[in-house]
C-alpha cells in the first residue's frame, strides 16, 4: 500500500468551525477519465478528502498525484493490486479512525462517500447532509432510477427487501454508495464489518440499525449518469454478506467477555457452508440412489 506525502498532521486539518467537519472518501478503480473533474467539484465542499486508488491499471494514480500538488487537505492511498471496493473503503475508514485517535477529528464529524465515476453529483451533497444536521446518524441517498434499466431496478428492490429483513427496518435503496455517516457511528460499525468485493454498502447498512443508530434514506439524489459493473457473483456475495453482518453485529454484543470474537465472525458462515454442503451431498445421494 502506498500513501501520498500528505500524511495527516494537526496542522493540515482545517480548524474547528461551527458545523461538524466533513471528510469525503472516494474509492477509485480505473477512473482516469472522470476522477479529476469529480475531485475539482468536490474539494471546495469538504474539509478533508481521502482518495483510495484500488490498484488501477490505467493512469488514475498519476492523474490524482498531479491534481494533489496544490491540495493540502487531500490525500491519496494506493493499493499495489486490486483488492475490491470494500477493501478500499475499509482502509479509508481505518484512516478516519486514526484521525480520531490523534484528536484531529471527533465522533460528531461527518464522513461522506462519493464515487469517482461521476454518478454522485457533489452539488447534491448539501441535500445528503441535511438529515445529519437534523439528528440522523447516517444517510443513504435514494437514487433516482429514471436512467436505470428495469433489471437493475428489480435487483435493487430485491436487495433492499433482503436487507430490510436482516437490518430490522425498511430500506429504500440499500445499494446506494452516496452516503454520509457520523464518524462515531461509522467507527463503531467497523468492528463488525468484513466487506468483500462490493458488500461494504449493504453490510454497513444492515449493521447500523442493529447497533441502534438512526438511518435516514428517503432523500432523493439525482444520478446524472448510469454505470454498473455488478456481476452475478457480486449479487450472491451481497446476499450472503447481509445475514452474516447481522449475525456479527447481534451476536458479538452478547458474547461473554472471555469468548474470542472469531466465534461471532465465522460461526454463521461455517454453519451456512455446512448446511449447503449437506444439502448437496444429500441431493447427490438421492439421485444416485
Amino acid at each position: 500500500m502506498i500513501e501520498s506525502p500528505a500524511i495527516p498532521t494537526i496542522a493540515r486539518i482545517p480548524p474547528r468551525v461551527a458545523r461538524p467537519r466533513l471528510i469525503a472518501v472516494m474509492p477509485a478503480f480505473n477512473e482516469a477519465a472522470t476522477i479529476e473533474g469529480v475531485l475539482e467539484h468536490l474539494y471546495p465542499l469538504v474539509d478533508r478528502l481521502l482518495i483510495v486508488d484500488d490498484g488501477s491499471v490505467d493512469n488514475t494514480r498519476e492523474v490524482v498525484f498531479r491534481w494533489l500538488e496544490d491540495k493540502p487537505h487531500a490525500q491519496l492511498i494506493s493499493f499495489n493490486k486490486n483488492r475490491g471496493m470494500s477493501a478500499a473503503y475499509y482502509e479509508a475508514f481505518q484512516h478516519v479512525g486514526r484521525m480520531v485517535s490523534l484528536g484531529q477529528i471527533d465522533a460528531n464529524d461527518v464522513v461522506a462517500t462519493v464515487d469517482a465515476d461521476g454518478q454522485h453529483d457533489p452539488a447534491s451533497l448539501a441535500d445528503l447532509l441535511r438529515p445529519i444536521a437534523e439528528g440522523a446518524d447516517a444517510v443513504i441517498g435514494q437514487r433516482d432510477f429514471r436512467l436505470y434499466p428495469l433489471y437493475k431496478r428489480a435487483g435493487n428492490w430485491v436487495m433492499s427487501a433482503w436487507a430490510s429483513i436482516w437490518g430490522g427496518r425498511r430500506f429504500a435503496d440499500v445499494e446506494s454508495g452516496y452516503r454520509a455517516f457520523r464518524v462515531g457511528a461509522l467507527i463503531d460499525c467497523l468492528q463488525y464489518y468484513k466487506g468483500y468485493k462490493y458488500s461494504e454498502t449493504v453490510e454497513i447498512a444492515v449493521i447500523l440499525p442493529i447497533l441502534g443508530y438512526k438511518i435516514h434514506d428517503t432523500t432523493m439524489i439525482d444520478i446524472p449518469v448510469f454505470r454498473s459493473n455488478t456481476r452475478l457473483k457480486d449479487v450472491v456475495i451481497d446476499l450472503i454478506a447481509m445475514p452474516c453482518a447481522a449475525w456479527r453485529a447481534g451476536s458479538m454484543r452478547r458474547l461473554p467477555i472471555r469468548l474470542p470474537r472469531w466465534i461471532a465472525y465465522y460461526a454463521l458462515p461455517l454453519v451456512l457452508a455446512g448446511g449447503v454442503t449437506a444439502l448437496l451431498v444429500a441431493s447427490v445421494a438421492a439421485v444416485r440412489g
